[in-house]
């Protein structure tokens, strides 16, 4: 049950996600509810909607609930009508790259790699296969608590390099560097944040890392490779362990909201037949700065050195 009676909210994962029941996300709801969805989300930090046949135009609004909708930088990935809305699809849509049809697979946070990442992300589910096409969410915040205190003293002083385009291998087939121009690299310089950020509307401390190559982490600041290499795998596997994770399984006109400041997510797509159509609409919210927990590791800035 949320902070407001007419939220009402089932956790569906051990430590995080909810279900939201009897709620339609009508433009007057969205405007009379809207605080109590948005404390109900900083709750849980995945929130399902369930049978939303909702326009493109109210979805645009219902994320303004958490915040200021972002165009994304791919001019590719657009709605067509709806600047701040991003078109997802397992098929071949004309003028896209084959590659964009798996976009968001790997674990990753939305926007990591920008100076001020992303808030929130929401998908409307469209057209969604009878099976497959999963979306998954991983707990970083329960991950850092469950850390010993030792483990989490230390990590409090490292800062991430991660930048949108950087890949180990460029002929990766993900390789972003091959689908992006040379505005869409401009905008996208590489940038460091801190490893460990506290939560600017709970307080509460969370691991800021992703995967090398599909979370466009280049590595630890002023680690040799080697050991930056083992210690993001190390954190990614505890951070994605069963018990910190949540597999959405779809249905028709789903809506899910989660909090990239916390949480990372993956999609399933590669592994999904194309016979089986899957297209969604996704948004996301311009966040803050990103605090660290100690102040001495200092805020997110443009990394020193760069990549090409």
């Amino acid at each position: 049950m949320a902070a407001d009676s007419a939220v009402v909210a089932d956790r569906v994962a051990e430590t995080f996600a909810a279900e939201v029941k009897g709620l339609d996300l009508t433009p007057e709801v969205i405007d009379e509810l809207g605080r109590a969805i948005f404390e109900t989300y900083l709750d849980h930090k995945v929130l399902v909607f369930r049978a939303q046949d909702i326009s493109a135009g109210t979805f645009a609004k219902f994320g303004t609930i958490f915040g200021r909708p972002e165009e994304h930088h791919v001019l590719k990935l657009r709605h067509p009508d709806e600047p701040t809305l991003t078109y997802l699809s397992n098929q071949n849509e004309p003028g896209r790259n084959k590659e964009m049809k798996t976009s968001g697979q790997g674990w990753h946070s939305d926007y990591s790699y920008k100076l001020v990442p992303g808030s929130a992300t929401m998908l409307h589910g469209l057209e969604i296969p009878q099976a497959g096409g999963d979306t998954l969410f991983a707990d970083a915040e329960s991950a850092f608590a469950a850390l010993p205190e030792e483990r989490k003293a230390y990590l409090r002083t490292l800062r991430v390099r991660h930048q949108y385009r950087w890949s180990p291998d460029r002929e990766d087939p993900w390789a972003r560097w091959k689908y992006i121009g040379p505005e869409e690299r401009r905008k996208t310089p590489e940038i460091t944040h801190p490893l460990v950020r506290r939560h600017p509307d709970t307080g509460r401390e969370t691991l800021f890392i992703q995967p090398r190559v599909i979370g466009s982490v280049i590595g630890i600041e002023g680690m040799p490779e080697d050991e930056s290499t083992a210690l993001i795998e190390e954190l990614i596997a505890h951070i994605t362990s069963d018990r910190f994770v949540y597999r959405h399984k779809w249905s028709p006109l789903d809506v899910v909201v989660w909090d990239n400041r916390c949480v990372l997510h993956s999609a399933t797509t590669k592994d999904l037949d194309e016979q089986h159509v899957r297209r969604l609409l996704r948004l996301t919210t311009a966040g803050q700065p990103v605090t660290p927990s100690l102040p001495e590791v200092g805020h997110s800035r443009l990394s020193a050195t760069s990549a090409p």
